[in-house]
């Protein structure tokens, strides 16, 4: 099993808010990043995506702040697979963003799924990508419900 799959950010001027601090919506972004980087890295590229004719669709985003973080830190965030359905199609990740001395900042859980862009609805992914997912479950991951 997968554990997690880690990425760095140098967080910049225009990544904070007007108290300086990272701002709410560059972590959104900053997990969202990190989701793409685990799919390219199991093969599946935005274009192998578009390709399949899938894509992801965010479903609902909770996001736990714990520490501030300032520009010209760098923030590490560390994805998981939490939650998968038994067909695959629907999926939760959870991004942890760390500072360089392993302090927690941040909790991001995204909920999201597949969807067929031909028919524009949720749908099971192509038998390689769900693999892909299967194979990068934590250890702790729960059994998403597939509603119909």
């Amino acid at each position: 099993m997968f554990e997690e799959l880690t990425r760095s950010f140098e967080v910049r001027w225009d990544d904070v808010d007007l108290n300086g601090h990272l701002r709410n919506t560059r972590y959104l972004e900053y997990a969202a990043t990190a989701r793409l980087a685990f799919l390219t890295d199991s093969g599946w590229s935005p274009r192998d995506l578009l390709k399949a004719g899938v894509a992801d669709v965010s479903l609902g985003e909770e996001v736990r702040y714990r520490r501030e973080v300032f520009p010209l830190e760098v923030v590490t965030v560390a994805s998981r697979i939490v939650g998968l359905s038994t067909d695959g199609a629907r999926w939760r990740f959870e991004h942890t963003f760390s500072r360089e001395d392993g302090e927690e900042v941040a909790v991001v859980r995204t909920l999201g799924a597949w969807i067929d862009l031909g028919v524009r609805r949720i749908a099971a992914p192509p038998a390689g990508l769900r693999t892909a997912m299967e194979a990068a479950r934590a250890a702790d991951c729960e059994t998403l419900v597939t509603k119909s």
